[in-house]
């Protein structure tokens, strides 16, 4: 963003301020949800629990959306902080794959993690790395068709450590190819699948993995799905 524009610079200005201001009772809700569903304040039926469960989820979207929208507002003000370090990613691959497990097995998906015996470290910010890996699993495992398939490569490339996520599902279509990387993007088969995404994911991917002086980037495979790419440098 032009640091020129007042305009452009003032929708940033209240975004931020507003996004802030919900953070507060958006986490007491959600805290609220959570006492009643695990019966800390008194029995409750299953009938209420799922009113509750579908609640706390939409609590949980909207305090996703809202950290979304502080990050865009971060990147556009120049204030968006990485704090490199020397990062398993590996590691991070897994944790992420365990604590997504019952969703990902529920949502009728099969995943494989395959990597390189020796596997380097990489200079990355290990929280920042964590959401981008998240937000590329996750888009697999939500825009399939059918029985998801999601390949997940880890492989040394040079001085680089590359990220490969290979899916089979709804794809992208070339037309938009230029837009991927944009605020706010979403395909229409992605909206139809999912209409709850706030397009920013990749976004906001795109600024981290630049900040960690790596690359990101894609391609549409030859029958079905999109293959998403990042690469990190090696720590030295």
């Amino acid at each position: 963003m032009r640091k020129d524009d007042p305009k452009k610079a003032k929708i940033t200005e209240i975004v931020s301020i507003v996004s802030h201001q919900l953070k507060t009772p958006l986490a007491v809700i959600k805290g609220y949800l959570e006492a009643l569903i695990s019966g800390d304040c008194g029995e409750i039926n299953s009938f209420q629990k799922e009113y509750l469960s579908d609640a706390l989820e939409n609590v949980r979207r909207t305090s996703c959306f809202i950290e979304d929208l502080l990050d865009v507002s971060k990147i556009e003000e120049g204030q968006f902080e990485i704090k490199l370090k020397p990062v398993a990613l590996e590691e991070i691959i897994k944790e992420i794959l365990e604590n997504l497990s019952v969703w990902i097995k529920a949502s009728n998906c099969d995943i494989f993690l395959k990597k390189s015996k020796k596997l380097p470290r990489v200079l990355t910010d290990p929280d920042k790395i964590r959401q981008v890996v998240q937000n590329l699993i996750t888009n697999a495992v939500t825009y399939k068709t059918g029985r998801g398939r999601v390949e997940i490569t880890l492989e040394k490339r040079g001085k680089k450590v590359l990220f490969i996520c290979k899916d089979n599902g709804v794809g992208i279509p070339k037309k938009d190819f230029k837009k991927v990387f944009s605020k706010f993007y979403r395909s229409e088969e992605a909206m139809e699948l999912d209409p709850s995404g706030s397009g920013l994911g990749l976004y906001i991917n795109k600024a981290i993995v630049e900040s960690s002086e790596g690359k990101i980037w894609f391609s549409k495979n030859r029958k079905a799905g999109m293959t998403f790419i990042f690469s990190l440098p090696i720590v030295k």
